[in-house]
């Protein structure tokens, strides 16, 4: 009779544990996957480089251009990533893989020259065309949270993260011979921060200011001192404006 009742007993709290699995388990099946999304942004824009020296070096010998110019550029891109279904207190998680390409040219200007002493001269024309990828930590508020927008119609983000920078520069007359042309890959940094509007669950709208930071160097032949290697940071500010896909 003893082994009956224990039997019983085992079967009940059996029967009970199924009962709540049974109950819990659809629950994470459901809320797991409505609450992650995968992203692609497509997004065009202005890119704003701040001025600053360009140093070239002959063999340790070194002229420094002061507060040089960089022209204004039209930006394009594109950014895929992930946003996990977990959150860190107030904050949703995120990665991104971002592509983006501007011409932050130099045009011809007159600057001042220093070495041993300064003198002023013409720094003819360097063209700049950088392609960048960006690897992003993304992190995102939900404003406005209703039924069809569980994760808010309003979401205020911020990026942050490394990126590398592939530079081709092309010199005009600034050394001799003429019409040269280097490659560089540089790492540097990208943070950004923006807000997108949800109009449905798959299509919102989105603005965003980003900044970086990088520090190309590329090397000319000079008939007179030699072999010459240019560089110099390229600060960047950018306001963006584009179309987020989710799914």
């Amino acid at each position: 009779m003893h082994n009956q009742k224990r039997t019983i007993l085992v079967g009940l709290r059996q029967k009970r544990t199924l009962l709540i699995l049974s109950i819990l388990f659809p629950c994470f099946v459901v809320a797991t996957p409505a609450s992650a999304e995968w992203f692609t942004d497509l997004y065009l824009g202005g890119a704003f480089t701040e001025k600053h020296d360009v140093d070239t070096d002959f063999a340790g010998a070194q002229i420094t251009a002061r507060d040089v110019s960089f022209d204004k550029s039209f930006v394009g891109g594109v950014r895929g990533g992930y946003w996990f279904p977990w959150d860190l207190g107030p904050l949703n998680f995120g990665v991104g893989l971002d592509i983006w390409h501007f011409r932050p040219d130099i045009g011809r200007q007159t600057r001042s020259f220093c070495g041993r002493f300064c003198i002023s001269g013409q720094f003819d024309d360097l063209d700049l065309f950088v392609t960048a990828l960006g690897f992003d930590a993304m992190f995102r508020f939900s404003l406005l949270k209703s039924s069809e927008f569980p994760r808010g119609q309003l979401q205020p983000y911020i990026t942050v993260g490394p990126a590398i920078f592939a530079t081709y520069a092309e010199d005009r007359r600034n050394f001799e011979p003429s019409e040269q042309d280097d490659t560089d890959a540089s790492v540097g940094v990208k943070v950004g921060a923006g807000v997108v509007w949800q109009f449905t669950k798959l299509v919102g709208m989105f603005g965003e200011y980003r900044y970086t930071h990088f520090s190309p160097e590329f090397k000319f032949n000079d008939n007179t001192r030699g072999t010459a290697k240019v560089s110099t940071d390229i600060n960047t500010h950018y306001v963006l404006m584009g179309v987020s896909l989710r799914f």
